[in-house]
């Protein structure tokens, strides 16, 4: 296993405990924390890695590049930014009867560099996450070396694994609504199908970049269209108005 899967579980316990330390020691204050929720949509390209291991299983070409979206939810405090994204695929990419998804979801931490209301603002922001690969060909048959008699239907293969993301965003923001376009890059290292060697019984060879994890690194860029909930000290300046 790689570095990054061996870092990863290390990156996760620190993202849990920070954010808790600080609210058991009353670090910041409730009253300023801002909920928001964003869309996001663009366009992604994979690493070579990742489109061989669609196009063996699939006996297609499929193309590095493809659409994606998101869904973020999180808050802010001050500067300060954390959401959970979750990362799916609104169009399947689909050739005669192959097809392959992709869907995970990633921790961000991210912080404005400029002030908090400021018009404009630039946000860098970096998580851990894990995404589910799935591809799909119900035209193939597969044996597994491991088991070499045991011949299996082509339709569903799964690959999971860990995931680095970094973004930047360069961002319009109003009191609440805002907009920004972003690209980033994320790091995603998939499983080797547990540890086994896929043999296409039509083509008689192994796949041998299945024998390590699966370089499926993605560049992405988009547009996001961004909510923020108003803090409890803003509600009660309202109510006062």
């Amino acid at each position: 296993m790689c570095i990054f899967s061996k870092i990863l579980p290390i990156m996760l316990v620190v993202a849990l405990l920070v954010p808790a330390s600080f609210a058991s020691e009353g670090i910041y204050d409730q009253d300023l924390v801002r909920g928001f929720i964003s869309l996001k949509g663009g366009l992604r390209s994979m690493k070579s890695d990742g489109v061989k291991l669609i196009n063996s299983i699939t006996g297609e070409s499929y193309n590095k590049g493809y659409a994606g979206a998101n869904v973020e939810v999180g808050a802010e405090y001050n500067q300060l930014r954390t959401w959970f994204d979750v990362d799916f695929m609104p169009v399947t990419p689909t050739k005669g009867n192959t097809e392959w998804f992709a869907y995970g979801i990633t921790w961000m931490w991210g912080y404005k560099l400029l002030r908090q209301n400021l018009i404009f603002n630039i946000i860098p922001s970096i998580g851990p996450g894990v995404e589910l690969l799935n591809i799909r060909n119900p035209d193939k048959y597969f044996t597994f070396v491991d088991s070499p008699d045991t011949l299996q239907k082509g339709s569903l293969y799964s690959f999971f694994g860990p995931t680095l993301t970094m973004e930047l965003e360069l961002r319009l923001q109003g009191p609440q609504f805002s907009v920004g376009i972003y690209g980033g890059y994320k790091v995603v290292r998939h499983d080797n199908f547990n540890g086994r060697e896929l043999v296409d019984e039509e083509v008689k060879y192994k796949i041998n970049y299945l024998q390590r994890e699966i370089n499926a690194d993605k560049v992405f860029v988009g547009l996001k269209l961004s909510w923020t909930m108003l803090n409890r000290f803003q509600n009660r300046e309202r109510d006062l108005e």
